[in-house]
């Protein structure tokens, strides 16, 4: 069952980036899926190593582009992306060593925040990167 669903209540209308989010909402519901199935741990750490391999590739960018547009907030921005990398880094290490397994809290987490961070923070910033010309 898909965690989050792909639509325009999440698109924020830059390319890039609503193609990086949309990547992101795969791959967290793929995790989900795994879960849903009884995939094996081994299969979820896989999917929970793309995870955040992706989302470090996608805040990158999303950085960038706060940089390159001149956004006010950006270092506010920069925070709360570190705090999720950090939060599933921790959750890969403990899938690595076998001490975590997928559950419905963790997926109500990672869906959750994904969702409010694109409909809230990725929006503040929307405004001075279309000024800027950003499509």
């Amino acid at each position: 069952m898909a965690r989050v669903k792909w639509g325009p209540g999440i698109e924020i209308g830059i390319g890039i980036v609503d193609k990086q989010h949309r990547g992101l909402v795969n791959l967290i519901n793929e995790l989900g899926t795994a879960m849903d199935e009884g995939r094996t741990q081994e299969q979820m750490t896989v999917t929970m190593a793309e995870l955040v391999a992706y989302t470090h590739t996608h805040f990158r960018t999303e950085e960038v582009l706060l940089e390159r547009y001149g956004y006010e907030a950006k270092a506010e921005h920069h925070h709360e992306h570190q705090i999720f990398t950090d939060q599933i880094e921790i959750y890969r290490d403990r899938f690595e060593a076998g001490s975590l397994t997928v559950s419905e809290p963790l997926m109500d987490y990672l869906s959750g925040w994904l969702v409010t961070h694109i409909t809230v923070s990725d929006r503040a910033y929307l405004p001075t990167l279309l000024a800027g010309g950003a499509t």
